[in-house]
Formats: C-alpha cells, sequence, structure tokens
C-alpha cells in the first residue's frame, strides 16, 4: 500500500462497529458522514463478523480483512481492545489459530499467515509492513512442490503436499518495526524490540533490542536505560 492518506502516517481512518455509526480519527471519535466510509466499515466489519470473533471495542482500519480457510470463527481472535490495519489468514491446511490479546496494534500492509498458531501479547505494536508466518507456504522438497502447485492451480481434490508448521509466540509489550518478517517457531519475549527490516528465525529472549538478517541481539534495553 502506498504512504497516502489512507496511511498510518496520515492518521487514516479506523471503524468501530458500524452499529454504532462512528469512526474514530487519531483518538478523536465523529460521525460517520462519508458514505465511502460508512459503506468500506460495513464491509471490513461483515467480513470480521463472519470470520473470527472480534471485541466490539476493536477498530478496523480501511484495509483490513480476513481470510479463514477453516470456516470457524474460534480460529481468529480479536480480544479486547485491538486496532487492525491488516490481513489476517487461516491457511487451508494445517490447523492454524490467531490469538491477538487486548491493547494489540496490527499496522498498515502487515500479513499474518497462520496454520499452526501465531499468539499476540497485550500492548504489542506491530508497524506497516510486517509478515509473520508461522509455516513454510510451500514444502521442501522441490517434487513436493511440483505436486503443490498442480494441487493449486489445477484445483485436484487431493490434500496439498506436507508442509512444515510451527507455532509463534510474541510476548507483551514487543514493539516490531516496520518490514521486519517473524518466520515459523519463534518466540519472542516479553518488552523486547525488533528493528525495522529485521528477519527473526531464532527465539529472542525479553527485553532486549534485536536486529539484522537474521535477527541477533544488540543489546539489552536496560543497557541504554543506565
Amino acid at each position: 500500500m502506498p504512504i497516502d492518506r489512507n496511511h498510518a502516517f496520515a492518521n487514516g481512518e479506523v471503524f468501530s462497529k458500524p452499529f454504532f455509526w462512528r469512526t474514530k480519527l487519531s483518538g478523536i471519535s465523529m460521525t460517520l458522514r462519508n458514505p465511502l466510509s460508512c459503506l468500506k466499515a460495513i464491509q471490513v466489519w461483515k467480513q470480521f463478523d463472519k470470520n473470527t470473533i472480534i471485541s466490539e471495542s476493536s477498530l478496523l482500519g480501511s484495509k483490513a480483512w480476513c481470510i479463514n480457510s477453516q470456516l470457524e470463527p474460534y480460529r481468529i481472535q480479536l480480544q479486547g481492545r485491538v486496532v487492525c490495519k491488516g490481513l489476517l489468514r487461516i491457511e487451508e491446511f494445517g490447523n492454524g489459530k490467531i490469538i491477538v490479546h487486548p491493547e494489540v496494534y496490527i499496522g498498515d500492509d502487515c500479513l499474518l499467515s497462520c496454520a499452526d498458531m501465531i499468539e499476540i501479547g497485550s500492548y504489542t505494536l506491530i508497524a506497516h509492513g510486517v509478515q509473520i508466518f508461522d509455516n513454510d507456504s510451500h514444502p521442501l522438497d522441490w517434487s513436493d512442490r511440483q505436486k503443490d502447485w498442480h494441487t493449486i492451480m489445477d484445483g485436484l481434490a487431493i490434500p496439498r503436499e506436507a508442509i512444515a508448521t510451527s507455532p509463534i509466540h510474541i510476548g507483551q509489550h514487543v514493539w516490531i518495526g516496520l518490514n521486519s518478517i517473524i518466520l515459523k517457531g519463534v518466540r519472542i519475549g516479553d518488552n523486547s524490540i525488533i528493528a525495522a527490516g529485521s528477519v527473526i528465525t531464532n527465539d529472542i529472549p525479553a527485553g532486549v533490542i534485536a536486529g539484522g538478517n537474521p535477527a541477533r541481539v544488540i543489546r539489552k534495553i536496560t543497557e541504554i536505560e543506565e
């Protein structure tokens, strides 16, 4: 998504549940006078109501969307006051579940692809462009990828080839910098900061700044405070 007037940096709209016919912009409530905003709020909230368990105190951006291939709403849970401007996906393969605890921010252009478990702790901030994958998307063996390709493209009524998955757990008060990538099987400890553009392939302990590709611990946050 381009950096335009609808982007978070331009204080783009987020919509409370349309039942109240209100929106919030920069924390200020206002009546929805723009018919296009009304329609967008209805469209986005209808999709989340159908596919998730979502708190009525949550706020959804105009580009927010969810895809729940398992068709079971409990597999995507937005608990408490969550701001979501990204795309949440429960994949066809696996047994995925996304749990977002209260007071979490998921920015523009974020993608969460889940076939196992993605859990995000309270007060965590996920900047725009972050991608979180608890799965490999495709098999690792080339011959299995070829079969997988034909299964997808030719619409074959057979299960896809086995795709590796492993849960992701992100703690409380974590800040994930823009355009970072978090890969399967990772645990990020409470209060840590992930530098912009990082690729997280291994666990990150609590209370540190980590960055790079692959990411490594740069320093403890307490060292900066001192």
